[in-house]
Parts: structure tokens; C-alpha cells; sequence
């Protein structure tokens, strides 16, 4: 049944069906064809997928980071990015990945991250002389920092199928999105002197306080998100909840950019796309409990055992084919669907479950940068009105750097541990 099970999911992905609907009906025509179930269970097992508490914190997620996109704090955390490093070689292109640092930190979601921060940076980058493919390419790369600085919704769904602490794999996530931030700014340095672009003016005392200022309600949501979560007030769900709350009175009271026909425009945006995720979700469920009801799990563990019981050999094996899954899959399908069957695994051979849920998320969010489902890519062709190969070749070499980082974050796990170890 299961070697019939991934063919059938990929030939409905090609009949261009939904990637939720393929899962579900892949899973239904498995159990009818070759199983002894009832297929009607697949629509049970649906549901009981959804029906999670630590998912419930998804759609507050969604919302607090659509009031403060739409409350107009893109605009202020690229003022205070800019204040603070554009005076350096390459400092507005800087100032762009500090700014998708920023945001990712209140927007959880890679393909958010690149239309709030690049719809506003990739007209000011041509317009101050960058090529227009280093300005697309660094801003489709630099919005992976979405999911990775927490809060990050791909983790959240991580945490649930793994039984992981959602907090912990929040506070590994920190370390490796600065990694990756330092390896784009120091790009964007060396591009811009190669390039000889001019700098930015250095910045007065009082130019740095007025754009610390402005933003400075927008970034107190990271602290009640993590302060809410770390000191024990809130669990993950009630935190989100808490800063759906603190992010409209932010717009709506402090900066007075959110109306009530705005409120209820983002209300509607917000359930259209939780809907979205968690149908693909209920999706992914059904498949991971068939997956897990025949066993394959354990069977592959030993099949890959067998074989070598190297930690090196096997996570090499296991990027390969979390890189190659990402390219097809969404990241929540594909969390949903692989880290049952690999992590597992992983543990047997003395990696760290909180440790392998940040290279599953370093993988996928490699995935959002390439064809043919790379989310990130297809907003990007919006933003700069370019074809997706223009934009996937425009990306090239901030995704290197994305391999480099990968290989550090994997084979170094002091990257997503060290945090988590003071924490907990």
C-alpha cells in the first residue's frame, strides 16, 4: 500500500490538484485499492489532525502579523534597520535583511515577511543604484528569516507532530536566523564595495532615537510573543492570542492606522489563510497517520540503520531529501509528512529532536527558494515584475550562502541548543 501510496500523490500533484486534496484523496484510494479500512476514516483522521490545541495559535499568529503589516510597521522597522546599519558599505541592502529579521520576528511566515519588506525596499534598492537582480534575490532570500526567528508557525506544527516544546524550538530558532543574517550582511557588504555604491550618511543621535521611537511599540510584540511563553504566563496559544490583542491596539490606538472596515478586511484575509494552512494540515495528517498505521516508520529507521549508523552520513541523507521534498511540498505538508518518519530516526543516532527541528526548518525554508513550489519565488516575481527563472537565478547566491548556514546549523548544534539550555 505505501509503495503505491507516493506514486498516486504525485501523479494527482501533476493532475494539478490541490496540495491538501492530492494528500486526502492519495490516502482514500491507498485504503481502497490495497488496504482493509474503511476509507471513510480518512476524513476522521482529517479532523482529529486539526483538532489540536497548540495549532489554535496559528491563526492568532496570522493575525497579529497581518494588523502590524497593515498598521504600517513595515515602514517604521525599515527606518530603524536603516538608522541603525545603513551607514555601512552595502547599508540599505543591510538594512533590507535586518529588516526581514525584524518582521519575521511578528509574522512567523516566509512569503509575509518578502511582501511586506520587499514592496516597500525593492524600488528604494533600484532607486539608489542596486542591480535590480542582487536587490530581488537578497529580498526573496532574506524573507526565509521569517519562519526561522520565532515566533515561526512551521515550527509550531513541528512541535505537534513530534511532541516537541513548541518554546524550546522557538528559542533554538534564534541563533540560527542570526547566523543566517550575518551571512547575508556581510554579502551585501562585500557586493557594495565590489560594486563601489555610495553609503548612507551616518546617522545623527537624535535621527536614531526618533526611528527607535516610532517602532518601538511595533517591537514590543516579540516581548509579550517570547516574554508571555519564557516567563510562564501564557502558553504558546494564549500568547499569540495576548498579541492579536496588543497588535490592534498598536494600530489602532498608537499609530491610528487601522479602521474598523481595515479590522474587518484583515479579519477576513486572516481566515482565508488559516483555512489554507490548516487544510493542508488535515491533509497531511491523514497521510503521516497512514504512513504511521502500516509501520513504515520503523521500517525505514531499520532499512537506514542497517545501512551506516553515522550521524554525519544519515543527516547528510536526510537534507537531501528534506531539500528535494521542499521544492514539491509546502513546508507544512512537508513537516507533517517527514519529520514522523526521520526524527525518529535522528534520535536513535543521538540527535537532538529539538536540534533536528531547526535543520527540518532550514531545509524547507531552502525549499521556498526553488522551483517549481517555491513560495517565495512567486511573490517576489510580483514585486519586481520579473519571470520566476529571472528570480531564481537572481537568488542564487544568497542560496549558497542558505547551504552554507544549513551545513553549520546541522552539524553544529550548539547553533540550536545553546539558547534553549539557558532557557530550560
Amino acid at each position: 500500500m505505501i509503495a503505491a501510496l507516493v506514486p498516486i500523490f504525485f501523479v494527482l500533484l501533476l493532475f494539478g490538484l490541490p496540495i491538501f486534496a492530492s494528500l486526502a484523496l492519495a490516502v482514500s484510494l491507498a485504503l481502497k485499492g490495497f488496504g482493509t479500512i474503511d476509507p471513510l476514516v480518512v476524513p476522521m483522521r482529517m479532523f482529529s489532525g486539526m483538532n489540536n490545541f497548540s495549532l489554535m495559535s496559528i491563526p492568532f499568529f496570522i493575525l497579529a502579523a497581518e494588523l502590524m503589516r497593515i498598521g504600517g510597521l513595515s515602514d517604521r522597522l525599515i527606518g530603524l534597520a536603516r538608522a541603525l546599519i545603513g551607514w555601512m558599505p552595502g547599508g540599505m541592502a543591510a538594512a533590507t535583511v535586518l529588516s526581514c529579521l525584524f518582521f519575521g520576528s511578528i509574522s512567523g511566515s516566509s512569503p509575509a515577511t518578502v511582501i511586506a519588506i520587499g514592496s516597500i525596499m525593492y524600488p528604494a534598492l533600484v532607486a539608489a543604484g542596486y542591480n535590480k537582480y542582487f536587490s530581488i534575490g537578497l529580498i526573496t532570500t532574506a524573507g526565509t528569516l521569517g519562519p526561522i526567528v520565532p515566533p515561526s508557525i512551521a515550527l509550531i506544527i513541528y512541535g505537534s507532530v513530534t511532541g516537541s516544546s513548541v518554546g524550546k524550538l522557538f528559542a533554538a530558532g534564534i541563533l540560527p536566523a542570526i547566523l543566517i543574517a550575518t551571512l547575508l550582511i556581510v554579502y551585501c557588504c562585500w557586493y557594495a564595495m565590489v560594486k563601489r555604491y555610495p553609503r548612507e550618511p551616518f546617522p545623527t543621535r537624535r535621527e536614531v532615537w526618533q526611528a527607535l521611537s516610532q517602532s518601538l511599540w511595533g517591537l514590543g510584540l516579540p516581548v509579550v510573543l517570547l516574554g508571555g511563553i519564557y516567563t510562564g504566563l501564557f502558553t504558546p496559544t494564549e500568547s499569540a492570542a495576548a498579541a492579536c490583542l496588543y497588535g490592534w491596539f498598536v494600530g489602532a490606538v498608537i499609530y491610528r492606522t487601522i479602521s474598523i472596515s481595515q479590522s474587518l478586511t484583515i479579519l477576513r484575509n486572516t481566515g482565508v489563510l488559516s483555512g489554507t494552512l490548516l487544510l493542508i494540515t488535515a491533509g497531511a495528517s491523514a497521510f503521516s497517520w497512514i504512513l504511521a498505521s502500516t509501520g513504515a516508520p520503523t521500517k525505514l529507521a531499520a532499512e537506514v540503520l542497517s545501512g551506516t549508523d553515522s550521524p554525519i552520513i544519515i543527516l547528510m541523507l536526510f537534507n537531501a531529501i528534506m531539500l528535494v521534498a521542499g521544492a514539491f511540498l509546502d513546508s507544512a505538508s512537508a513537516i507533517i509528512v517527514l519529520a514522523p518518519l526521520m526524527q525518529p530516526i535522528a534520535a536513535q543516532v543521538g540527535v537532538d529532536a529539538i536540534h533536528f527541528g531547526i535543520i527540518t526548518l532550514v531545509n524547507l525554508s531552502i525549499g521556498m527558494l526553488t522551483p517549481p513550489v517555491g513560495l517565495n519565488l512567486f511573490v517576489a516575481m510580483g514585486i519586481a515584475k520579473m519571470s520566476l527563472f529571472e528570480v531564481f537565478r537572481a537568488a542564487l547566491p544568497t542560496i549558497v550562502l542558505m547551504f552554507l548556514a544549513l551545513i553549520a546549523i546541522t552539524y553544529v548544534p550548539w547553533f540550536s541548543t545553546a539558547i534553549p539550555s539557558l532557557l530550560y
